[in-house]
């Protein structure tokens, strides 16, 4: 039953995380399912914040005390009606989660990021095998950011199961506010981020926000066009390979600030796609951490400028000398040129787009970094 699910979920929770928050009702006071609640996190030895929610501008409280029986200190005095006593309580957590970050860092972290009910916690229960993140036909059913660990072509990944973005609106609710936030966060913590489209609803105001965080961040992606099993009942049935071939074409037209990223059709119901997107996985996987030879390189790099004239600036014409790979989280290059300042943003995208697509380095971005070679020519 329902209740089953919820203690069921409760303990995975609480054994899989870093930090736990008991939220109490400060109004009503102590409960007998708080003191139940207590002993269990006490027996799983987790690391607990006490949140004493309800208190409100002009309530006295008082309840302080009554809590504190609780065995895990004073409570954090919160409002989450007039949004109240969240800065510090999201300091305290952001430290723990700069530390699991730190514990961490072998995984591969990948953030599962799109609207409420795209169905990413579906996508991540069918891919992973396990309930771990429970859903409903309704949107925004998965508030919270779960990091659920799991096993990839043989090598274990961290997924960043992502609440939804909604669009952006006046939002009343403070969790909304965070959940808007956590977004942005899990971006910024993921190595990999998997854009979770709804296949029925197509890509929206939603879908270019996260697309343009993620391209901001400079983060490996993929899209994963999520139900469509719903789809394409009707379009392929009567159009065939055509329908989906025309679909993604539009998808690529609207994202067209994501160019060459894999686009990949699943269905949680049908369990369908999950093998071709594990396989993005490993190829964004890999296109991180290649290793660009210098020579094969600099001749892909005078092919281009050989196709296309590097640009002028004040009279100074751009000469490319050579480039080398340099260490960094991403693909970084470092290039070699008479006058750093005269490289423009979309011959470097041009740039870009050469390496990526000689090297197969699909959604992968590449970070340059421009070095005059002398000391005429800057740094």
């Amino acid at each position: 039953g329902l209740q089953e699910a919820v203690e069921r979920e409760a303990d995975l929770a609480i054994a899989s995380a870093n930090r736990v928050l008991l939220v109490v009702d400060g109004k009503e006071g102590l409960h007998v399912l708080d003191t139940e609640v207590a002993k269990r996190l006490r027996r799983a030895g987790q690391k607990v914040t006490l949140v004493i929610n309800k208190m409100d501008p002009g309530y006295g409280g008082g309840k302080q005390s009554e809590f504190q029986k609780l065995g895990f200190g004073r409570g954090r005095e919160v409002s989450a009606e007039h949004g109240l006593g969240f800065g510090s309580l999201m300091s305290e957590i952001g430290e723990g989660w700069a530390e699991a970050d730190r514990e961490k860092d072998e995984r591969t972290r990948i953030a599962i990021v799109g609207r409420p009910n795209a169905g990413k916690s579906s996508l991540v229960n069918a891919w992973v095998g396990t309930d771990r993140t429970m859903v409903a036909s309704f949107a925004g059913t998965t508030r919270d950011a779960v990091d659920v660990p799991a096993m990839i072509e043989g090598e274990e990944v961290l997924f960043i199961d992502t609440a939804g973005l909604r669009q952006k609106r006046r939002v009343e609710d403070p969790l909304e506010k965070i959940m808007g936030g956590r977004t942005a966060h899990a971006i910024d913590r993921c190595h990999l981020a998997i854009l979770a489209v709804d296949s029925v609803l197509g890509v929206g105001l939603v879908e270019k926000k996260v697309a343009g965080l993620i391209q901001r961040a400079q983060r490996p992606c993929i899209v994963a066009i999520t139900k469509w099993d719903l789809t394409s009942q009707g379009g392929e049935k009567t159009q065939g390979v055509t329908f989906r071939k025309e679909y993604e074409a539009a998808l690529r037209q609207a994202l067209f600030f994501l160019p060459d990223v894999p686009m990949v059709f699943v269905s949680s119901l049908k369990k369908s796609g999950l093998k071709e997107l594990s396989d993005a996985v490993t190829l964004m996987r890999k296109a991180r951490s290649i290793k660009i030879g210098t020579g094969e390189l600099n001749r892909v790099l005078l092919r281009a400028t050989e196709s296309r004239s590097t640009p002028v600036k004040g009279g100074k014409k751009l000469r490319l000398y050579y480039a080398t790979q340099v260490e960094g989280p991403l693909p970084t290059l470092m290039g070699f040129v008479n006058h750093p300042a005269v490289m423009s943003e979309a011959y470097e995208r041009f740039l870009s787009n050469r390496v990526r697509e000689h090297f197969q380095l699909g959604g992968c971005p590449l970070r340059w970094r421009w070095r005059g070679r002398d000391k005429k020519g800057g740094s």
